[in-house]
Order: structure tokens, then C-alpha cells, then sequence
């Protein structure tokens, strides 16, 4: 894409002139890869550091720092810059291993690379000391910060110190600070950054970070200034299209507005407007154009520009200069509907240059405006309040010089649709009682009707033209709106829902003495009882008299006006009473409360109990005596407390009746008190309240238990039992509410505790076996627990292991797997070995149990093609203990993979080396040979177990060109490799026919002289350590035999001879000369014999290696039991060395 970087610009064109687009930038982004790198960071605890995010990448990016482990992240103490940088406001010991790194995401390539990968190495030996703040972020600079308007402003306050440093932000105006805008500010990240959303103008100040811990602050101003992009106000300072007619005038204008304040260019059709040719009725302001006395030919596309350093925009008009007659915009007549007493406003669509005149007619009639009718922007015919008689055809007739247009439309007036209540305005329903609310709707047949909706507090809570209101509570009354919307308009009506019950009984019921009366004169008054929402109609009062007919309720008044608070009677002498108040509404009698005339209280407060919450208090608290046993103004309690048992030093106390509780302060610790609480009034005192017992406050217990011991269990490892000896009471400063078992692990310093009553063993159960733990023990009463025992340390015993982990099968052939495991997480002592079972899914046998030393386990025990399920186990000596296991499957018996193999030939024998290469392997190998130019099998098969071990060939005749192959057989099949040629040393055998001839033996002789030197030659070469090539002896073979038969295939397979190939590498302990270079190529593992390698060396004689039934499928079935080791060489191809 580097190629197409550059500035776009969009134009179109056409007759009437050219508009663009604004310009865009393209530019090739790139995300170079980098490799990860691992780095070290060594630091001393306190100190504070700061680590970069190295990235290569565009400033379009997003930074996230991640952890391990992840339970680390962003807080209070870690942070990220506004740069990317990760800042420890100061490092911990806990920090130790930490591991961090940033991932930076490209958003142009929507790509993420790896910064460095840190690991962090805290020196906990001399950590650094206590310091003041110190703020990173932001730097100090000298410009400010900009900002756009309606952007969102971030500013990062990073600071670090020990200990960790809070931060706030403050808006200042000059030294003062001012509020931050409302609802546009918010904090994040702890505080540390400020947030100010669409910023504006006001937003241009000074704001102040400030960094603050134990040792002092720091602070750091950054000045913020808010700029703007071009933009335009209101529209009508931006150009837009506009339609003129010749000899008019135009204006456009672009009168943009932005921070710093825009540049505006001007062109034409694409054209800066400087380029093209003056115009005499074109006047060219900076932030308009004015053309006057247009013509047609002035008709073009007028952009604007505006610009300032953030930004551009463009902004385009068409001016249009036309001349046209009246046309009518939309062929389709237009019909008006609307109802009675609404305005309804139709439209002369037409359109013409110059603009038209337009006029009314209603039934062949002008319309001329008035009070109802008026014509509105030369279009509209604006009717209000229509009546049934504006209904009717409508004509709108445009005009003018070139023409004229007639347009139609029609105006249907219906009637207002209506809602009313079915039965009444207003429903009355008794709390608890259910009420259905309905209204009718009247609507016109032309209309059509919406959905009926009811309405409380404008939320919409029903629908239909019926509501119900079932269970009726107070907070269902109210009003009620129902509303439905047509077509054309809406109605709605409000019904009102009033909910009613008995009235609440009414308030402070009191009887006095009457004020200048008798003593048998006494003066009722009350409280107005709450209505229920249905008036107070009177009042009665009864009364009992105790000593006459206790229980017995007689009226005293039988009626009292509802709006009367007091009332005044004379009661009869010698009789103690009660009195008892009630209400009438409209739904019935209220449930009344009762008042006596004055006598002296007749219940003392309930519930006492006096208990410390301090060491030297004890808060007294009590129930309070219930209004009707008070019997009389005045009420309060006397508090007698002493302490026990003596009761020397007695104190008495008054409090108001209001009251439920006393401290009193000041006492030693965990002290018994006597205490009783009495009622009084203006008459008297209640009866003598029995005594209670209370205590003082506890305080932290002085002494820790002792002789704490700890025993294990053999036969449970999880159980032990504590014993301890008691403290002494006294030292517990309080109540012995029992004792505090603390134990823990060292290694894990995960503190549990368990609490257990006044006693001096426990048993503590779910500990892990084989582990270390540390006991001790504490005395607690309700106010703290003491000092804890010295710790007894103990090992609980070895238990059965937990489950292997990470079961997995490595390998797998069709009788063999290769299983392997790790070590139980709960090893639960220590583990001496593991033990595996087989047991087979499809006929349920099993192999095993195992005993296994490693973490591993080879077998070739398996059947093909079968399931098993594998499991193992962990042993200490407690046993054995839970098994992890895996589902496995043997593979299918398949034929084995084809040898390898190489040849070294001599004059009457041949040693042929193979090896096993790697998949199903043979159990047994057979070797097969035959004479190339006789195609039939002219030897038997030699067979042997030997892999990588030279068979020898005995009994081959001298300079002759022998076949071989190698056939691989396991219990299911077997796979013959590819034949390879070789040839014997010496010359060939001649015919029987010429043996006698003096020629012959004349001939012999000298050819043997020939063979006497050649072999003298080739042992001083072989001296010299030089060997001929294999591949250039072959190839000449080939080349001469190839003469001979003349067949292509033949040469295809020599030239495929020819190709180098690598040595195989020593397999048992043999390896092939290192400079042999070539040799012909094996067959590869399925081939049929009837293949290329055979095919290559002639007709169809050669087929009868494969065809004539006697090698091929007798070697499988007689030793399908046994198996031979074999090794696999680096190479494919076999070597031949003669």
C-alpha cells in the first residue's frame, strides 16, 4: 500500500457544474513484529520504579499492562502514565516474582505485540526508608495543553512516595478554586485521573494534581487550553442550495467559527475562485459572495473552505438560475382530512421560476383571507377552527409570466372524538374491597380509533376502556387519566378513585382535673383522628369501673361533635376508672385507646439488664411501661444500682419516661451489681421491682493457657486433639466464654481458628496429612480473647496420596502404549512408586495391578484396535491411594512399513543390510533375489531376524545383475520394499558351445591378464583410500544393458538411480561408507510389487514376481507370534556397495 499514500479528492461533474469532497489522507500502516524479550529488573523494596512500553507502532494504539499472577492488576500503588509507562508508586516484598508486560494493540492494523516480558526481583535485606510524594505525571512543560471542544479531556495525575501517595484534582481560577462543571466531571483510576466530558470554552484554566501522604505533598499545574475545529453556529451561516430566477440577487455565505479562527477559501466547480475569470455582478467578501443581477449562465457549484490547524471542512451551494412555468410537484391529488374545531393547512405543490403566484377558489369561488382563512408562505391555506361547512373540493391556481399551473385537492371534516365516564367521575371503595372504573368513547365512522390508556401520576398503568382496582389499598387513591388516540386527534377524561376505611384511633387521649372545677370535675382532650379519607362524624367515650364490674365498659358521652377536641364531665365519687375514646367516619368505629384518671403506675418496666460495653460501664437497659399502665402525666423511672452482694454503696437516679437506657461510667472492670428499676408519676410509685444481677464491662484477658500438647491420629492423618491447661478466672477479667484453637501451616501462612467452649481439649478435623502445623491456644470472654499458648508444632501422618496429575498417553501402536503421569498434588507422604491397571472397555479383562518406579509406564501387553481404561495410582506406605485415569484405544492391525536396505556385492555373494524404519513394525523380514535378464525366480527366498546385520548371498554367479527386495510381515499383512539392482564382480559365464575352441582358451587367457591388472590397479587405488562411485558404475550398467533391451522404462528407472542421495547414519554399530553418493530408490510402504521398481526392468515377465504365488503371502501367517528390534536409519533410500 506504500505506494498509494497520498491526498484523495472526490469531483463530480456534470452540464450544470462540478461538487467535491473534502480531502482525505491515506497512509500504509505498518506493525513490525517483535520478539518478545525476557529482562530483569532488580529493585529494592520501597523503592519506585518506572518501566517504558517499548513499542514500534502509530500513535493510533491502545496500551494494557498484564500481570502474572493475574490477581495482580491496576490499584492504588500501580498505575499506568499517560505515555503507557507502568509506575510503582513504591515495590513490595509481596512483588517478588512479579511478572508483567504490555501488549500494544495497532488500531489502524488491528494488530497486538508484546512489549518486553519484566520479571521483577525485590531485595527485601535493606528496604528503603519512608519519603514524601514525588509526581511523575504530568511533566513539568511550559506549553499547554490543548484541547478540542466536545472532545473528552483526560489528565493523569501519576505521583510516587512511600507510603502510597493519595491524589486529588482542582480547578483554579488565578489562586481559587473553583467548582468543576456539573455533570460533565468525573475521577478514575483511584482518583488519579480527571475526567471532563464535551469540553467548552469554560474549560480553558489551570488544574491543579496534588499528592499527599504521612510525609508531606507535591503538586503539579497543568494548563489546559480548549480550542475548536471549524464549525457553523446556526445554518444559515453555511452556504446551501438555492433556486433564483434571472435579474435577482444571491448571497453566500460562509462565516465559520473555530479556535484558532479559520481561514475560508472559495472556489468554483472545484476551482479556486482567484483561477477563474472575474465576474463584473460577483462581489467576493472573505465570508460571503454576493452576485447580483444573476443570469442563467451564472448557475455553479460555490464551495467553501474553512480551515484552521485542527481541521476542515467544506461546506457547497448550488446556485441555480432558472426559469421555468408553474409545474405541479406530484401528479396524485391530495386529500385533506381533519376535525371539527382544529386547523388543518393545505399545500399548493407546484413548482416555477420566478416563484408563482398563487390563489384559492373553494367551489369554483376565491378565497380571500380573513380571520379563519389565511395563505401562508404564498403555498399554504392555512384554515382554523374548521367547520362542517369548510368541507369540500379545494383549487389552487399558480401564475407566472411563463405560465400557469391548476392544482386540486379536497378538505373531509369528522367529528371530535368524545370520552366521558360509563357511570361517575368519582368511585368510593373501602380499603381491602376491589372496583372497576369504565368509560364510553364516541367516535366518528371516518376515524380510526387508538388504543384506550389509563394513566396514574402520568405512568401508564392500564388499558381498555374498563380498569380494575382489586384489593383497594390508600395508595390507589387519586386521579385518574384515560386517554385514546385516533387517527386524528385525542381525548382524554380524569376520574377520581377515592379509597376509604375506619378511622385510626385518636392521639394522646388525656384526663385532667378540670381548671376551676370540682375534684370530681375532669376534662377529656385528644388529638383529631386521621379520617381514612372519609370525614369524622363523632365521638363517644366509655368507661370500666375496676372496683364495681371490672371488664365491663359503659358510656359515659354517647356523642361528641367530630370537630371537638375536649370535653368536660362530672364523675361519680368513690370509684376507680378507666376511660377509653372512639371515632365514627362514614365507614365505621375506630378501635379506641384507653386512659385512667390520675393513680399511681401500674406496671414497672420489663426486660432489665445491665451489661458493659467498656471496660469501666454498664449500659442499663429495660422495656418501657406501655401508655395505659402509666396512669398519669409526669411518668419516669427511679434506677437503684449497688454493688453486690453487701449493696453498701447504693445510688438512685430519675429519668424521664421517654427513656430506655442509662450508662453509668467510672466502674472498675467486670464488677456484680444489684439493679431495679421502679415506675412513678405525679400520684406515686409502682410496686417494688425484684432485683437483677448485672455486670459491668470485661476487659482484654491477662493470662494465654498453658502445657498446650497436640496428638495425632495413625489412623486418621486428618485428626488431632488439643489439650490445654485453663487459665485462672481471675486473669479473664470477664466471663470465661471459652478458648481459641489457632493452627497453620508454615509453608502457606493460611491462619484457621476454631472456637470451642469452657473446656481444655478439642478435636480439630480436615487437616492434610504429612504436613507441618502450628498449634496454639487463647482464652476469650465477650469483650476480647488473650494472648495466645506458645505455638506446638507438630507433622500429622503419612495418608494414602491423592490422584496422579497430568495423565497423558504419549504414544500409542496397535499392542503397545506408553502412559505417563506427575506426581499427586497430595502426596500425603512420601510416594514410593505408582501402580497401573489395564482394563479392557470391550470385554472387561484387565492387565495389572502394576507396580511402577517413574512417572511413566511402557506396554506391549494390548490387543488391536481395543479400548482401555487406564488407571493409576500413587503408593506411600499408608497404601494406595486415589486413582486419576484416561480412555484409550490400541491402533487397528495394519501391515508394516517397507524396509530399508543397502547391498555390497562380491563376486559370488551379495551382504544385504536393512533397516526398520519408524510406524507398524515386522516381526519378521524376508529377503528375495532374482536374475535380472532371467525373468524368472531363479533362487529361493532366504530368510532372517537379523535387522541392521548383513545377510549373506552365496552361490551368485560372477559379472551378473541380480533383484532384490525385502519383504516385511507382521500378524496382519506384509510389505514389500522396492527392488534395487546390483551386480557380481568378475565376468559373465559363456555358452556351453564355445568352450572347446583354441580361440576361446586363446581369449580366456588374455582376458584374465586384463583382469589380473585391472584388479592390481584398483588395490594401489584402493591403497590411496579413493572408491569408485556407485552411482557412475550403475549407471554404465545400466547405459549397456539398456542397449541391449531397449527399454524406456528401464532408463526411467536408472536416471531415478542417479539421483544423490544421503548416507544412512551407523545402526548397530555399522554404518555405510561415507562416499557413496547414489542408489536406486526404495519402495515405499504399500506398494504392490507388481510397481514401477519392478515394471522399470522390462515386458510382462516381470510381473511374475508378484503373480506366480511363490513369495508373496507365505511369510505372515508362520511367524506372526515373533518380533525382531528394528532401527531406523535419517534417510530413505538404500545405499549398494559392492
Amino acid at each position: 500500500l506504500k505506494q498509494y499514500e497520498g491526498r484523495y479528492q472526490c469531483f463530480a461533474s456534470n452540464d450544470l457544474g462540478t461538487a467535491m469532497t473534502s480531502a482525505i489522507t491515506l497512509k500504509a500502516a505498518a506493525s513490525p513484529y517483535q520478539r518478545p524479550e525476557n529482562k530483569e529488573i532488580n529493585v529494592r523494596t520501597g523503592a519506585s520504579i518506572t518501566v517504558p512500553c517499548n513499542y514500534s507502532s502509530s500513535n493510533d494504539r491502545v496500551i494494557t499492562w498484564t500481570f502474572q499472577p493475574a490477581t495482580v492488576t491496576y490499584n492504588e500503588r500501580i498505575a499506568e502514565s499517560a505515555d503507557g509507562s507502568l509506575v510503582f508508586a513504591n515495590v513490595l516484598g509481596s512483588d517478588n516474582g512479579l511478572i508483567f508486560y504490555c501488549i500494544v494493540k495497532d488500531l489502524a492494523t488491528r494488530k497486538s505485540t508484546d512489549g518486553p516480558h519484566y520479571t521483577l526481583n525485590v531485595d527485601n535485606t535493606v528496604p528503603l526508608p519512608d519519603r514524601p510524594p514525588t509526581i511523575t505525571s504530568p511533566v513539568l512543560t511550559t506549553e499547554p495543553r490543548i484541547v478540542l471542544r466536545d472532545d473528552t479531556l483526560r489528565m493523569k495525575c501519576i505521583a510516587t512516595g512511600k507510603p502510597v501517595p493519595s491524589v486529588r484534582w482542582e480547578k483554579l481560577n488565578g489562586n481559587s478554586v473553583v467548582s468543576w462543571p456539573n455533570g460533565r466531571f468525573r475521577t478514575e483510576d483511584f482518583g488519579r485521573t480527571a475526567v471532563i466530558s464535551n469540553a467548552s470554552y469554560g474549560d480553558s484554566a489551570d488544574y491543579r494534581c496534588t499528592a499527599t501522604n504521612a510525609l508531606g505533598e507535591a503538586t503539579r499545574i497543568s494548563k489546559v487550553l480548549v480550542h475548536a475545529r471549524p464549525f457553523f453556529s446556526v445554518p444559515e451561516n453555511a452556504p446551501h442550495d438555492v433556486i433564483k430566477t434571472p435579474g435577482s440577487n444571491v448571497t453566500i455565505r460562509c462565516q465559520a467559527e473555530g479556535i484558532p479562527a479559520p481561514e475560508v477559501e472559495w472556489r468554483v466547480n472545484g476551482v479556486p475562485i482567484a483561477e477563474t475569470s472575474p465576474m463584473d455582478n460577483r462581489v467576493i467578501h472573505p465570508t460571503k459572495i454576493r452576485i447580483s443581477n444573476l443570469k442563467v449562465s451564472d448557475s455553479a457549484v460555490y464551495q467553501c473552505i474553512a480551515s484552521n490547524m485542527h481541521n476542515s471542512i467544506i461546506k457547497q451551494a448550488y446556485v441555480n438560475v432558472l426559469i421555468s412555468m408553474p409545474l405541479p410537484v406530484s401528479s396524485e391529488d391530495v386529500e385533506y382530512v381533519q376535525v371539527l374545531g382544529k386547523t388543518v393547512e393545505m399545500k399548493c405543490n407546484v413548482f416555477g421560476s420566478p416563484s408563482p403566484a398563487i390563489s384559492w377558489q373553494k367551489d369554483g369561488n376565491k378565497i380571500t383571507e380573513n380571520e379563519r382563512f389565511l395563505i401562508r408562505k404564498s403555498k399554504y391555506l392555512r384554515i382554523s377552527e374548521v367547520t362542517f361547512d369548510d368541507a369540500g373540493a379545494y383549487t389552487c391556481v399558480a401564475t407566472n409570466e411563463y405560465g400557469n399551473a391548476t392544482l386540486s385537492t379536497s378538505l373531509t371534516v369528522f367529528r371530535r372524538t368524545k370520552i366521558q365516564p360509563a357511570a361517575q367521575y368519582r368511585y368510593f371503595v373501602r380499603r381491602g374491597e376491589s372496583v372497576t372504573m369504565s368509560v364510553k368513547i364516541d367516535i366518528d365512522d371516518g376515524v380510526v380509533q387508538g388504543p384506550v390508556q389509563w394513566f396514574k401520576s402520568d405512568v401508564l398503568i392500564g388499558r381498555g376502556i374498563n380498569y380494575d382496582v382489586n384489593n383497594a389499598a390508600f395508595t390507589d387513591s387519586g386521579s385518574y387519566k384515560v386517554m385514546v388516540n385516533t387517527s386524528l386527534d385525542h381525548a382524554a377524561v380524569h376520574l377520581t378513585l377515592v379509597v376509604q376505611d375506619i378511622p385510626l384511633p385518636p392521639l394522646d387521649f388525656y384526663v385532667s382535673p378540670k381548671s376551676g372545677g370540682s375534684p370530681l370535675d375532669v376534662t377529656f382532650t385528644w388529638q383529631p383522628a386521621e379520617d381514612n379519607y372519609s370525614p369524622i362524624q363523632e365521638y363517644k367515650i366509655e368507661f370500666e369501673k375496676d372496683n364495681y364490674r371490672p371488664g365491663k365498659w359503659f358510656p359515659l358521652v354517647d356523642s361528641i361533635p367530630g370537630d371537638r377536641t375536649s370535653f368536660d364531665v362530672t364523675l361519680a365519687a368513690g370509684l376507680r376508672y378507666k376511660f377509653r375514646l372512639w371515632a365514627l367516619n362514614g365507614i365505621g368505629w375506630s378501635e379506641a385507646p384507653s386512659a385512667e384518671t390520675g393513680s399511681a403506675p401500674t406496671a414497672n418496666p420489663s426486660g432489665v439488664s445491665g451489661k458493659g460495653n467498656t471496660p469501666t460501664n454498664m449500659i442499663i437497659t429495660w422495656d418501657p411501661v406501655s401508655p395505659v399502665g402509666r396512669n398519669g402525666p409526669e411518668f419516669g423511672y427511679q434506677i437503684t444500682y449497688c454493688t453486690a452482694p453487701d449493696c453498701t454503696d447504693k445510688e438512685v437516679l430519675y429519668v424521664d419516661g421517654e427513656v430506655e437506657s442509662y450508662e453509668v461510667v467510672n466502674l472498675p472492670t467486670y464488677t456484680q451489681y444489684i439493679i431495679n428499676i421502679m415506675s412513678y408519676n405525679n400520684i406515686g410509685n409502682a410496686s417494688v421491682p425484684q432485683d437483677v444481677l448485672g455486670y459491668s464491662g470485661e476487659d482484654v484477658p491477662l493470662s494465654a493457657p498453658s502445657d498446650v500438647t497436640v496428638e495425632t491420629n495413625e489412623d486418621d492423618a486428618t485428626v488431632v486433639i488439643v489439650r490445654w491447661q485453663k487459665v485462672d478466672p481471675d486473669s479473664v477479667r470477664g466471663k470465661v466464654l471459652g478458648y481459641i484453637v489457632s493452627y497453620e501451616t508454615p509453608s502457606s501462612n493460611e491462619l484457621k481458628e476454631r472456637s470451642v467452649g469452657d473446656t481444655d481439649m478439642t478435636g480439630i478435623a480436615g487437616l492434610k496429612p504429612f504436613t507441618d502445623y502450628s498449634f496454639k491456644v487463647a482464652v476469650y470472654n465477650d469483650y476480647s480473647s488473650g494472648p495466645f499458648s506458645q505455638s506446638y508444632v507438630i507433622t500429622t501422618p503419612e495418608s494414602t496420596p491423592g490422584p496422579p496429575s497430568t495423565m497423558r498417553l504419549r504414544t500409542t501402536t496397535d499392542t503397545g502404549a506408553h502412559i505417563a503421569w506427575g506426581r499427586p498434588q497430595e502426596e500425603n507422604g512420601d510416594v514410593i512408586g505408582y501402580v497401573i491397571k489395564f482394563v479392557c472397555l470391550n470385554d472387561s479383562t484387565e492387565i495389572g495391578p502394576i507396580s511402577v518406579e517413574g512417572t511413566s509406564y511402557v506396554t506391549s501387553q494390548l490387543r488391536p484396535n481395543h479400548m482401555y481404561d487406564v488407571t493409576v495410582a500413587a503408593q506411600t506406605l499408608k497404601g494406595v491411594g486415589e486413582t486419576a485415569n484416561i480412555v484409550m484405544s490400541t491402533m487397528a492391525g495394519e501391515a508394516p512399513v517397507a524396509a530399508r536396505f543397502n547391498v555390497t556385492a562380491g563376486m559370488t555373494t551379495a551382504n544385504v543390510t536393512w533397516y526398520q524404519v519408524g510406524g507398524i513394525p515386522a516381526t519378521k523380514y524376508f529377503v528375495e533375489y532374482k536374475k535380472s535378464n532371467e525373468w524368472k525366480m531363479s533362487h529361493g527366498s532366504y530368510s532372517t531376524e537379523k535387522t541392521g546385520e548383513g545377510v549373506p548371498l552365496a552361490g551368485l554367479d560372477p559379472g551378473t545383475s541380480y533383484l532384490v527386495r525385502i519383504v516385511s510381515v507382521n500378524a496382519y499383512d506384509q510389505t514389500v520394499s522396492r527392488a534395487i539392482m546390483f551386480k557380481t564382480a568378475g565376468a559373465a559365464a559363456a555358452s556351453a558351445g564355445v568352450v572347446g575352441e583354441v580361440w576361446f582358451i586363446v581369449l580366456m587367457c588374455i582376458i584374465v591378464l586384463l583382469l589380473i591388472i585391472i584388479v592390481i590397479v584398483c588395490l594401489l587405488r584402493r591403497r590411496k583410500g579413493g572408491k569408485y562411485s556407485v552411482a557412475e558404475k550403475e549407471g554404465q550398467l545400466v547405459d549397456q544393458e539398456s542397449q541391449q533391451i531397449k527399454s524406456d522404462e528401464y532408463n526411467d528407472e536408472t536416471d531415478d538411480a542417479k539421483k544423490p542421495l544421503k548416507s544412512p547414519p551407523p545402526v548397530n554399530g555399522k554404518s555405510t561408507p561415507p562416499d557413496i553418493s547414489s542408489a536406486v530408490p526404495l519402495r515405499t510402504r504399500g506398494d504392490s510389487v507388481a510397481g514401477d521398481s519392478i515394471d522399470a526392468f522390462g515386458d510382462d515377465d516381470a510381473r511374475e514376481f508378484n503373480e506366480d504365488g511363490s513369495f508373496i503371502g507365505q511369510y505372515g501367517a508362520h511367524e506372526s507370534g515373533e518380533s525382531s528390534a528394528a532401527a531406523t536409519p535419517a534417510d530413505d533410500n538404500p545405499v549398494i556397495n559392492r
